[in-house]
């Protein structure tokens, strides 16, 4: 659009003929302001006709310019079409949204799930899962029975906007940090970040070396007495990676090189380990729960480390691989 204005008013490409230009100047109000601008008799055809054309596209070009600057507000987004790429998933999904209803289309599989909207603020939205999704196995349809998700909107745009959703309600505690786009994409570009490998017999298989292009995360908790029963997420940045449970561990495969954070998160406390991850490396990473009286509510204490690989292996070989 810009792109075609622009040429127009370099002359590259006529917009109108000049009748035409004439025709619909004389049916608004930029005729009536030419017309006291520029002459003093009703006959338009005195003024330069580039110059008149030149002033009509620059003032469409403005209009535009200003309508493109509007982003739009929470309530603008109540119904209608999005689409969602998840960042470590090949999926691409079409939500259509329909006053109390959500109709969840996988555009891959073909696959819909039906979800109940509620508003709870303009910018806040809970998910109750009704029926479908064809994958869904029977812990996750237990769990989406007894609870909703619940959707905080972040940044808008006229192309997209973020958002965080939670368990219940809004909290400290998000588990899944996305984008859900208005209009679909043409082009989509997948790029899987991170894999669970479920035991060392797969792992064996796929035979990780120091020329492999990905890194290995070994993540895991301790077995301890004090504080066993509190269950806490561990998240990668911002999405949530895996459960720590007491004496439990973890293998990751991480496919992209850089500085991440490993975080873990129970009520208002959290602890964090920084990695700069290369390709072929292999990390351990150790999270626990200590007794300690950090406040008047919570008598624990979070702590996220990286470990030495030798300490890190004999640690691992304690716990359950989940």
């Amino acid at each position: 659009m810009i792109n075609l204005i622009v040429a127009c008013l370099l002359g590259d490409q006529p917009l109108v003929k000049n009748h035409q230009l004439l025709e619909s100047y004389k049916h608004g109000i930029l005729y009536r302001f030419l017309q006291m601008r520029f002459c003093k008799t009703n006959n338009l055809s005195m003024i330069n006709i580039k110059t008149a054309q030149l002033l009509f596209l620059l003032i469409a070009l403005s209009f535009y310019s200003n309508a493109q600057d509007k982003y739009p507000v929470c309530t603008d987004l109540k119904n209608g079409i999005f689409y969602n790429y998840p960042k470590n998933a090949p999926d691409q999904y079409m939500d259509t949204r329909e006053g109390d209803w959500v109709h969840e289309t996988n555009l891959i599989t073909g696959d819909t799930t039906l979800w109940q909207i509620k508003w709870t603020d303009d910018c806040v939205y809970t998910l109750k899962y009704i029926s479908g999704n064809v994958k869904i196995n029977a812990e996750v349809a237990v769990f989406l029975k007894k609870h909703v998700l619940a959707i905080e909107m972040l940044k808008l745009t006229n192309e997209y906007y973020t958002f965080k959703s939670y368990v219940d309600k809004v909290s400290t505690v998000p588990i899944l940090s996305d984008t859900m786009w208005l209009n679909q994409k043409v082009v989509v570009s997948h790029s899987n970040l991170i894999r669970r490998i479920p035991n060392s017999a797969v792992l064996k298989k796929e035979h990780f070396s120091d020329t492999s292009k990905c890194a290995l995360v070994y993540l895991y908790r301790p077995g301890k007495v004090t504080n066993g029963l509190a269950n806490y997420p561990i998240y990668l940045d911002e999405d949530i990676i895996c459960v720590a449970q007491n004496n439990s561990g973890y293998i990751f495969k991480i496919f992209k090189e850089g500085k991440f954070e490993f975080k873990s998160k129970l009520f208002k406390d959290e602890s964090a380990a920084k990695i700069d991850l290369k390709f072929g490396n292999t990390y351990y990473v150790k999270s626990m729960i200590h007794w300690a009286i950090s406040s008047r509510l919570y008598n624990f204490k979070l702590e996220t480390a990286v470990v030495d690989p030798v300490k890190g292996q004999k640690e691992f070989e304690d716990v359950n691989l989940r």
